[in-house]
C-alpha cells in the first residue's frame, strides 16, 4: 500500500512532464487507457510503443531495483527477487531450480544447438541462466541490481551489473520480462545488436499489449500496466523495431509453440523477412 500511496504522488509531481515518448522522443500519440486519476497509457503514433505517463527516471528506477524491488508472485513461483538461504539453495540447485521456468528448450529450438554463447538480460539472481548452464550454453547473465549479480556467485553464474563487460560476438540474447521495466527500450535493443553476432537472435518475453488481447483480457490488461510495467510492447511496436529484420512473435505467455519455433528459419528465404505467429 505504501508503494502505491508513493507511486501516486511521483506520479502528481511529475504531471508537468512532456508527453513524449521514452523511446523514440517523439510527441504524437494516442490515449489508450486511464487509472488512479493522474496515470496514462499513450501509444505513439511513430514507434507505436505504449507507455505510461508519467515517467520515471533513470536515476530512480536505478536506485528503485538496487533494493526495493520484489517480484514474487505465488507458492510456485517463490525467490524471483528474494535471495534463498544457503541451505535451501542446496536443494534449488540439486534438483535445478524445478519451480522457475525454463527458458533452454526455447533457445534449443531457435538456435538447433545446446552448444552456443548466450546471455539472459535481467536474470535477477540465475536461476534462469543455472538452467542454460545445465543444457550445455556457455551463458552469462546481466542484472541491474548489484546484490543479486553478486548472489551469482553462490551459484557458480557469472552477472554483469555493467553494459561495458558484457563480452561480444553473442549468440542469442533472451530478455524474459525484462523490457517492459526499461527506461529507454531503444538503447536496449542497441546494446543488444552491438553484443550479438551479425546473424545472432534477440528474443524475448513480455506481457501482451496488443488491443486484441485487450479485448480478450480487458481487466488484466487495465491492471498489467503501471507502476512497475511503464511499458506494453505489441505486435505493431515490433514490426515497426524490428522492420530491417526477420521477426517472431508468439503470444500466449505460459504455453510458448516450442514446435513453432523450431520450424522457423529466419534465414531459409532471402525474401521472407517476417513471420508473424498470433494465438490470442
Amino acid at each position: 500500500m505504501m508503494q502505491k500511496l508513493h507511486y501516486f504522488f511521483r506520479s502528481l509531481r511529475n504531471q508537468g512532464q512532456a508527453e513524449i515518448c521514452p523511446n523514440c522522443g517523439q510527441d504524437v500519440y494516442a490515449i489508450v487507457d486511464r487509472k488512479y486519476l493522474v496515470t496514462k497509457l499513450l501509444k505513439c503514433l511513430n514507434c507505436r510503443l505504449s507507455f505510461r505517463y508519467p515517467r520515471d527516471t533513470k536515476e530512480f528506477l536505478n536506485d528503485f531495483y538496487q533494493s526495493e524491488y520484489k517480484a514474487n508472485y505465488s507458492k510456485e513461483t517463490l525467490n524471483i527477487t528474494d535471495l534463498p538461504a544457503d541451505g535451501d539453495l542446496i536443494k534449488l540447485m540439486e534438483t535445478n531450480f524445478p519451480n522457475k521456468r525454463n527458458h533452454a528448450p526455447c533457445i534449443h529450438a531457435l538456435l538447433k544447438t545446446y552448444s552456443a554463447r548466450v546471455l539472459d538480460y535481467g536474470c535477477s539472481w540465475g536461476y534462469s541462466e543455472h538452467h542454460l548452464k545445465m543444457a550445455g550454453y556457455d551463458a552469462e547473465g546481466f542484472e541491474i541490481s548489484r546484490s543479486r549479480a553478486e548472489f551469482g556467485k553462490k551459484i557458480n553464474v557469472p552477472i554483469h551489473y555493467l553494459h561495458k563487460t558484457v563480452r561480444n560476438d553473442l549468440d542469442l540474447i533472451i530478455s524474459s520480462h525484462t523490457i517492459k521495466y526499461l527506461p529507454v527500450i531503444s538503447e536496449f535493443i542497441r546494446f543488444s545488436s552491438e553484443k550479438l553476432k551479425t546473424d545472432g537472435i534477440f528474443m524475448a518475453f513480455c506481457p501482451n499489449g496488443s488491443p486484441e488481447y485487450r479485448n480478450c483480457e480487458p481487466d488484466i490488461f487495465h491492471v498489467n500496466w503501471g507502476f512497475l510495467h511503464p511499458n506494453y510492447l505489441d505486435i505493431e511496436f515490433a514490426v515497426e523495431t524490428f522492420k530491417r529484420n526477420p521477426y517472431l512473435i508468439l503470444t500466449g505467455d505460459l504455453s510458448y509453440d516450442v514446435d513453432t519455433l523450431f520450424d522457423w528459419n529466419d534465414y531459409s528465404n532471402s525474401s521472407v523477412r517476417s513471420v508473424r505467429v498470433k494465438n490470442f
